[in-house]
């Protein structure tokens, strides 16, 4: 009977969550509505702790502390990845349909049930008297899927407020497997994130749109070496034990058999994406014949030891032509490496013990960008991870059709969610 009501009064929360059409760029209204929703979930939370609004739609919340103990910081984001193609969903993407144990609708992946699981976790502990030693801190961005700056200052926010705590737990990992390199199931923690750079190339006038295409064909066509980065390598030597023969011992020294798992990883997306820098067409703006300035915009991952700087200056030689402009909109270096020892580390993977018993554990690069890395100047223990049991199949509806997670993975994260913030 507890099993059923928790069951419906978590994805009763989820579903009202993504009934707000909180999405990234769109009108503010909805992430108004949503923090009203968020504050009738959740009255305890919000009454014990101390909230504010950053950035007109963001949210900074604090829990007091009773103790000494060292703050906590947790991470979200309410801001959704738009709908391309409403028509081909077979349920509104803002619906919050609850169906066969599932929660259906755009953000319930990224990031709404996150959100949704870590506060619930929040509000059954202090339903039990729950008192923290140190603060606990939750920063809710509005504008992460668009990488916005409402993290960034509440980033300025906790730093003025001296705020050092002992780690940071945001999106990026999950359970899920790595194709060609494991098919068991893996709590893959994001330590650290590939750099990122968008920029536009423009051409003004029609007599130049021919130049911006040979030069956006040479931009797409150059050539990255790849190579296993430390991180990859960490990740390796985490997963030796679940391969075996000279499968195993070739993880455990990664350095030595670079060139056989380079092979391997040039099988799939994501292995490209993990093992080398890229530059991607992001989108094509203007018309040239109508007097408008044609554009093409581009995305490049930048891999970890390498600079955004010098990869600007490359891209400048091969576009070299004084009718293009190289516009740079987003530079962020590749993040820091968190580290895979001492007491963040361990309360992280023994909550992965816990109520994931038996699932293999490894530190990843994350090839995509979250709001993590703008916690940087606060704390070095950053990690990348959400508690739900994400097989390939359903990772692929994240930003695409019929995107859903489950109600038993909503009960479990939540679980997990809890002993973290006792941690």
């Amino acid at each position: 009977m507890q099993q059923a009501a928790a069951e419906k009064r978590i994805a009763r929360a989820l579903s009202l969550a993504v009934q707000k059409p909180t999405i990234a760029n769109g009108p503010g209204a909805p992430f108004m509505e949503l923090h009203t929703v968020l504050r009738e979930l959740f009255p305890l939370v919000f009454s014990v702790g101390a909230w504010e609004t950053v950035d007109q739609r963001a949210l900074l919340g604090c829990l007091p502390g009773h103790g000494d103990g060292q703050p906590l910081l947790f991470l979200s984001h309410m801001d959704v990845f738009p709908i391309r193609t409403p028509e081909k969903w077979s349920v509104g993407p803002f619906a919050g349909e609850i169906r066969d144990g599932f929660v259906y609708g755009r953000g319930t992946v990224d990031m709404k049930g996150h959100l949704i699981a870590l506060l619930t976790a929040a509000e059954a502990l202090l339903s039990q008297g729950f008192r923290p030693k140190g603060n606990i801190w939750f920063a809710f961005s509005c504008d992460e899927e668009i990488r916005g700056g409402s993290m960034q200052k509440m980033c300025r926010i906790l730093e003025s407020r001296h705020v050092k705590p002992a780690f940071v737990l945001d999106e990026g990992g999950s359970i899920t497997g790595l194709p060609t390199l494991c098919e068991k199931p893996i709590a893959l923690i994001g330590v650290a994130e590939k750099g990122r750079m968008c920029f536009t190339l423009t051409a003004d006038g029609d007599k130049s749109t021919e130049a911006l295409l040979h030069a956006g064909d040479r931009l797409l066509r150059m050539h990255f070496m790849p190579r296993i980065c430390p991180v990859t390598s960490q990740t390796l030597i985490a997963l030796a034990d679940e391969m075996t023969g000279f499968q195993r011992f070739c993880a455990t020294h990664p350095g030595r058999f670079q060139d056989r798992f380079l092979r391997k990883l040039e099988h799939t997306v994501y292995g490209q994406a993990l093992s080398r820098t890229q530059v991607k067409v992001s989108a094509l703006s203007g018309d040239a014949l109508k007097g408008q300035e044609a554009g093409i915009s581009f995305q490049a991952s930048v891999l970890p030891g390498e600079e955004t700087a010098e990869l600007l200056r490359r891209i400048e030689r091969v576009t070299g032509d004084p009718r293009l402009l190289v516009t740079v909109d987003v530079m962020d270096e590749p993040s820091l490496i968190s580290p895979t020892q001492g007491f963040a580390w361990d309360a992280l993977t023994t909550a992965i013990h816990v109520h994931f018993p038996g699932t293999p554990i490894a530190p990843y690069l994350l090839t995509g960008a979250s709001d993590a890395r703008r916690m940087e100047p606060l704390c070095p223990y950053i990690y990348r991870f959400s508690p739900f049991v994400l097989p390939p199949e359903e990772l692929k509806r994240e930003h695409g059709i019929d995107e859903r997670i489950s109600i038993e993975n909503l009960l479990r994260g939540s679980a997990f969610f809890k002993q973290m913030l006792m941690a």
